[in-house]
C-alpha cells in the first residue's frame, strides 16, 4: 500500500464518529482512534500495548467462552453485539452497540478490530418511549375505570351476599346438629324413639334442610367463580398496566388479546358480542405492552362504531400466520367508515368523536407502535358495512407455527 493510501485511511479512520480499536494476539491495544478515545476518557498513545480487557472491554462477570472477543479470537469469525458494555478511564461503564472482527496476516487470526457506537442516548429515548407508552395505558386505564369497578364490583356483591347466606345456613345447621346430638344424648335414653324422632324432624323443617342442601353447594360455586372472575380481570389489568422495560421479550400474542379484552370488556359488553378465532401463532419478539395498547385502541375503536346501530353488533379477533408474519384483525358490523377519511383516521390527532370523547391519537399511536416492530397496520371499510383492521408483524428470531 502506498504511503498516500496508508495516510489516506488513517485519516479516514480518525475522523469516524464510531470508535475503532485494534489488539494482537495477546489482546494488547495495538490501535485506537480518536472518537474511541474520547469516548474511553483516554489520550490515543496512553492506550496502546494496555490489555483490552482490563482497559475498555471487561468480561470478568461472564466465561471466556462466552466473552465476544475471545470468541471471535478463537473461532475466527464476527460478531455483532447489540447491549454490549465498555469501560472508561474513571471505570465508569457506558452501553454500546459494536461489531468483532478478526484481523488476518498471511491467512491467520492476528489480532481483533473493535468498532463501537455509544448507545446511551439512544438507551434514554427508548426508556423515554416505554414511559410515554406507560402513561398512555395509564390514560386508557383512566377512561375504562368506571366499567373495570363495575366488572370488580358486581362479583364481589354477590360473593358477600353468598357468603352471608353461608353464615346463616352455617347456624341453621349447627342449631340441627345441636338437637341431633341431644336426642342422641343419654339424657334422653328414656325417651320413646317417635319423640326423638319429631323433635328431628321439626329441627329439620325449622332449618329447610332440603333448601339448604340445594342453595350452599350453589352458593359456593358461585362465590368461587366470582373469586375467579375478579382474580382474572386484576390479572389482565397487571399485565395490561405493567410498565415493562426497553427490551424486547418472546410473548403470546393470543394471550395479549386475551388480556387486554379483559380490561375492555365492559367497554365492549353492551354493544357487541366479541368472537375470538385465534390460530396457534407462534410467541414473538415483541414490546408485549406496546401490542396490548394497539389492541385497546382497537377494541375500543370497534366499540365506539357500534353507537346508534340497531341490536347488538359483533367484533371479531383472528390469528393467523402467512409465511413469516403474524396477521391480526379486528372486523366489526359497525357504522363503517367513509372512503374520504380513511386516509385521515392514522393522522394524529384526527378525530370524528364529539369533543372530549376522543383526542385523536389512539390509531396513530397504533401505527406508530406496529411500525415499532417492523409491521403494518391497514384498513378495509365500506360505509354501513362495518371495518376490518389488519395487523401484520413480522415473526422474528423462532420458526412460525406449522
Amino acid at each position: 500500500m502506498s504511503k498516500q493510501a496508508e495516510e489516506f485511511r488513517s485519516v479516514v479512520m480518525d475522523n469516524m464518529a464510531d470508535g475503532l480499536y485494534a489488539t494482537d494476539e495477546q489482546g494488547r491495544l495495538t490501535f485506537v482512534n480518536r472518537a474511541a478515545a474520547r469516548m474511553l476518557g483516554w489520550a490515543e498513545q496512553e492506550l496502546l500495548g494496555r490489555d483490552v480487557h482490563e482497559t475498555v472491554h471487561s468480561c470478568a462477570s461472564v466465561s471466556p467462552s462466552a466473552c465476544p472477543l475471545m470468541r471471535v479470537g478463537s473461532t475466527g469469525e464476527p460478531v455483532e453485539v447489540d447491549n454490549g458494555l465498555h469501560v472508561r478511564r474513571d471505570g465508569s461503564v457506558f452501553p454500546v452497540r459494536y461489531t468483532v472482527a478478526p484481523l488476518y496476516v498471511d491467512a491467520a487470526v492476528a489480532g481483533l478490530v473493535v468498532v463501537f457506537r455509544d448507545t446511551t442516548d439512544r438507551r434514554r429515548r427508548r426508556q423515554r418511549d416505554v414511559e410515554d407508552l406507560h402513561d398512555q395505558k395509564l390514560e386508557s386505564l383512566g377512561r375504562l375505570s368506571a366499567g373495570l369497578a363495575h366488572e370488580i364490583n358486581t362479583p364481589i356483591q354477590f360473593v358477600g351476599d353468598n357468603t352471608r347466606f353461608l353464615a346463616e345456613a352455617y347456624q341453621q345447621m349447627l342449631e340441627l346438629l345441636l338437637v341431633y346430638r341431644e336426642c342422641l344424648g343419654p339424657q334422653h335414653g328414656q325417651l320413646p324413639w317417635e319423640e326423638r324422632k319429631r323433635r328431628a324432624t321439626e329441627a329439620e323443617e325449622a332449618a329447610d334442610m332440603e333448601y339448604l342442601t340445594s342453595e350452599v353447594p350453589s352458593a359456593v360455586a358461585q362465590s368461587l367463580e366470582g373469586i375467579q372472575r375478579v382474580a382474572s380481570l386484576v390479572k389482565a389489568m397487571k399485565a395490561f398496566s405493567y410498565k415493562g422495560t426497553a427490551d424486547r421479550a418472546y410473548a403470546d400474542i393470543n394471550e395479549a388479546l386475551r388480556t387486554t379484552l379483559a380490561v375492555v370488556r365492559n367497554e365492549v359488553k353492551y354493544v357487541a358480542d366479541v368472537v375470538l378465532d385465534l390460530a396457534e401463532v407462534p410467541e414473538m419478539l415483541c414490546h408485549v405492552g406496546d401490542l396490548n395498547q394497539v389492541f385497546l385502541n382497537l377494541l375500543v375503536n370497534a366499540a365506539d362504531a357500534m353507537e346508534g346501530r340497531e341490536g347488538r353488533g359483533e367484533i371479531r379477533v383472528s390469528t393467523r400466520v402467512e409465511d413469516r408474519t403474524v396477521v391480526i384483525t379486528f372486523a366489526d358490523n359497525g357504522a363503517g367508515i367513509p372512503e374520504e377519511i380513511q386516509k385521515l383516521i392514522f393522522e394524529p390527532f384526527f378525530t370524528t368523536k364529539e369533543v372530549g370523547k376522543g383526542t385523536g391519537q389512539g390509531l396513530a399511536l397504533a401505527v406508530a407502535l406496529c411500525e415499532k416492530h417492523g409491521g403494518t397496520i391497514d384498513v378495509v371499510s365500506k360505509p354501513g358495512e362495518g371495518a376490518t383492521f389488519t395487523l401484520r408483524l413480522p415473526i422474528v428470531g423462532r420458526n412460525p407455527a406449522p
